[in-house]
């Protein structure tokens, strides 16, 4: 990547016009968004449909500095006005439950607006197929908010791996269990209970796509190959839960390598939990996104390297994500900006007429997000019929 921000924007002459469906006042995670896009300059927020509550919608649009004429009811509404003004939004942000992104992204995809949308991509395959047909009949961008992809050390983890570092990957391990307490426990009111714990939202193995979906996505970005099989134990801790709040899914990949996906809700006193072991026949990648910019190389015989962000041996990918030298922690915002970042510099690039490729190599799309789909589904019914079964419809 030779064009620098800033030549783009120069180039373009603005920036790009985002608007934010959910996000808003009460959500978990729009904050982080609006905080993640005004980070490289590139995005302007402009517009939003920010909550189904009228009095948070309009709340969250005034503090966002939105104007009203752009604050818009539903995000029908909000679809069809951008679509028809000469400065409407170039990208559409979806931060809602995941049991509304496909009809959102549909919307939006069908009025010509690029989308970012938080993962999972939808609530079944047969959706996630329905997106992958309208991306591909559109032409549009469609990135996944994968953003744990967006860490330096992640991108060189990926780098190394496919110049052969550890040699043939032959085992996979990856972790995502959090014991948070509002996670571990059922409120006292089912009524206060958080969507991710109502089975109408994700069906009972909703774990896999809210938790899940990153060990999944992060298992394929580093190592390059695909789950095509998997045998899954899941179980319910929580009294009173409907869901599954612990899952247990054994791997095979297209590569030959085995794996593993720990996901759980319930690890009381753990934080966060994400983190991954790659082994390959030469050596062994270890990270953990508690201490996000320090990946472990280890070599048979040798002692263990450790490679930090920005630091010398970084591929170029993982320079070109990192903002400040060495020893200077960037951490998760910054990660999360890195998709915005790429995204952002794709789309400029195709309005200054420039080859967006180079900057959509690092972006989740939405065919990882029907992957997530496909071994969901596989999940369930391994789980159902206590055995190993293949991850169909894997590209």
């Amino acid at each position: 990547m030779t064009t620098t921000p800033p030549e783009l924007l120069t180039r373009v002459g603005r920036r790009l016009r985002v608007g934010l469906v959910g996000g808003g006042l009460d959500s978990v995670i729009g904050e982080t968004h609006q905080m993640a896009l005004r980070v490289d300059g590139l995005f302007e927020l402009v517009a939003g449909a920010m909550s189904i509550d009228p009095d948070v919608a309009r709340a969250s649009a005034r503090a966002a500095l939105i104007d009203e004429s752009r604050s818009y009811r539903d995000y029908r509404e909000m679809a069809q006005a951008e679509a028809e003004r000469d400065d409407g939004i170039d990208l559409v942000v979806i931060a809602t439950p995941p049991r509304t992104h496909f009809e959102i992204a549909s919307t939006f995809l069908a009025g010509g607006i690029n989308v970012l949308c938080e993962k999972p991509l939808a609530r079944t395959v047969a959706e996630a197929r329905r997106l992958v047909d309208a991306v591909q009949r559109s032409g549009l961008v469609f990135a996944l908010n994968h953003c744990f992809t967006g860490y330096p050390v992640v991108r060189h983890a990926r780098d190394a791996v496919a110049a052969g570092v550890i040699g043939r990957v032959t085992m996979v391990e990856m972790d995502f269990p959090s014991g948070d307490v509002d996670l571990a426990r059922e409120p006292a009111d089912p009524a206060r209970r958080h969507w991710r714990f109502r089975p109408e939202s994700m069906g009972r193995a909703g774990i896999l796509g809210e938790l899940g979906t990153h060990a999944h996505h992060l298992a394929e970005y580093v190592t390059g190959d695909r789950v095509t099989t998997v045998a899954a134990t899941m179980h319910t801790f929580a009294a009173g839960r409907e869901v599954y709040d612990n899952a247990y899914l054994t791997l095979g990949l297209s590569g030959g390598a085995v794996g593993r996906i720990w996901t759980s809700y319930v690890a009381i006193g753990n934080e966060h939990g994400l983190a991954f072991r790659i082994y390959g026949d030469e050596g062994g990648l270890l990270w953990r996104q508690e201490d996000p910019e320090r990946l472990w190389l280890q070599r048979a015989g040798q002692a263990p390297t450790l490679l930090t962000k920005g630091g010398a041996g970084q591929s170029a990918a993982a320079l070109g994500s990192s903002r400040f030298r060495p020893g200077h922690p960037e951490g998760y915002l910054l990660a999360f900006a890195n998709i915005y970042r790429d995204l952002g510099l794709s789309l400029l690039a195709a309005l200054a007429g420039d080859d967006p490729a180079p900057y959509r190599r690092s972006l989740p799309g939405v065919r990882d997000g029907l992957a997530t789909l496909h071994l969901y589904e596989a999940a369930e019914r391994s789980h159902d019929a206590g055995g190993t079964v293949e991850v169909v419809g894997q590209e």
